[in-house]
């Protein structure tokens, strides 16, 4: 029986210290440290680059945005040409009394731009007249 329980003790003892063994050498495969392999490693660097890069060329797009919003917004004056692509039928202004405008004179008419009301020749798109909008 003594013999029976020194055997059990010994197996015990070597299967305890095989399996520290093998724990220490999983904790020191740098796999495991936390930080993961070091293809990992790379894979994390590589994302963490691709996002700052993004993150960039998102703030240049907005500051592009905003540079075209500039260019976009125009303070018309008299005796300026109204430029083509406000002269359509989008931005007539057919009842001018209802907006509180004068009746325009014979070959021009009103435009409801960048919310101001240009009063323009037909033709040329020569403006006579500026007035800013109330709403």
């Amino acid at each position: 029986m003594k013999r029976f329980l020194t055997a059990s003790v010994a197996v015990l003892m070597l299967s305890g210290a095989a399996a520290g063994a093998s724990a220490q050498d999983w904790r020191n495969d740098h796999r495991n440290d936390g930080r993961g392999s070091a293809y990992d490693q790379v894979r994390r660097d590589q994302d963490r680059l691709a996002d700052r890069r993004e993150a960039r060329y998102d703030r240049r797009d907005d500051r592009r945005e905003a540079r075209e919003d500039r260019r976009e917004y125009r303070r018309w004056v008299k005796g300026q040409r109204l430029d083509a692509r406000y002269r359509g039928n989008g931005y007539y202004v057919s009842d001018y009394r209802r907006h509180g405008l004068r009746a325009p004179p014979r070959g021009y008419r009103w435009h409801r731009v960048d919310n101001q009301y240009v009063l323009a020749a037909v033709a040329t798109g020569l403006i006579a007249s500026v007035i800013l909008a109330n709403h």
